[in-house]
């Protein structure tokens, strides 16, 4: 059984701080994600930022086809020399926010997991919805705080336009909580596992969906502001929202999905 934690140490030494760079020791988590990802033999999985290894190997068991995507180009190079026995393991060196299709080559729907960077946690999922029609499902872990605003609904302090862009793709679900003791280095920051489901997206044209999720942002810009001061560039706004809605005082942190779509829709009628 490799013990790929304790060779990276004797390798290395440390880990990178610029990369963000922390690694999961607790086996019973690597086991809790992979049985959320409902790993099955010949299930293709892409890990974003396998670090030394530890889930890679763990999917690997499990006879998962797996496609490490590494930034760190040692990281890549450690993981060639200790993971390329199993014949299921491929990976290749590169940034995943410059990742398209053409890098994942399969007819399979893809498993996409990982214990993300925190400090690029937020893009990797944006860039994840490029991919939106091939995907299975994802299991990924985040900062705690950044979970709690991407699963937060209305009227709660962590809603913003991150919650409702990551809603509008994905059904998600919390998994689990860890602290930082369970990571190598160890860390007093505290984490949590998430699981997103593809949902059916509500715009079928590319461009509406674009325009949609821009003028999410701009409800949000001042969270504490009204959408009358955040909408303020789109003319006669106050009286739409009044219209709209009864009042002129609606604030976005008070808003669903599907209110944002209506009233989007409802904007562009006029």
């Amino acid at each position: 059984m490799l013990n790929l934690i304790q060779i990276f140490k004797s390798e290395f030494g440390h880990t990178k701080k610029s990369f963000g760079q922390h690694f999961l020791v607790n086996k019973h988590i690597l086991s809790v994600i992979c049985d959320e990802a409902e790993i099955k033999p010949d299930d293709y999985v892409v890990e974003i930022g396998p670090g030394c290894g530890v889930l890679s190997y763990e999917l690997l068991e499990r006879n998962a086809n797996v496609l490490c995507v590494e930034i760190d180009r040692d990281l890549a190079h450690f993981l060639r020399r200790y993971l390329h026995i199993y014949g299921n393991f491929n990976i290749i060196n590169k940034d995943f926010m410059l990742t398209d299709t053409a890098d994942f080559q399969t007819d399979k729907k893809i498993k996409f997991v990982g214990n993300l960077p925190y400090n690029v946690s937020t893009k990797i999922v944006e860039h994840t919805v490029n991919f939106h029609n091939s995907i299975d499902l994802m299991v990924f872990m985040f900062q705690k705080e950044v979970a709690e605003r991407i699963i937060s609904l209305p009227k709660n302090k962590t809603y913003s336009s991150l919650s409702v862009f990551c809603q509008y793709y994905f059904d998600i679900f919390k998994v689990k909580h860890l602290s930082g003791k369970n990571f190598w280095p160890t860390t007093k920051v505290e984490s949590t596992v998430l699981k997103f489901l593809p949902k059916k997206r509500h715009f079928k044209d590319e461009d509406d969906e674009k325009d949609f999720l821009k003028f999410i942002k701009s409800c949000f810009v001042l969270k504490r502001k009204t959408l009358k001061n955040n909408l303020k560039h789109i003319e006669n706004i106050e009286d739409k929202i009044k219209e709209f809605f009864g009042s002129d005082s609606v604030r976005a942190e008070e808003l669903k999905l599907e209110d944002f779509i209506r009233f989007y829709e409802y904007l562009r009628s006029k």
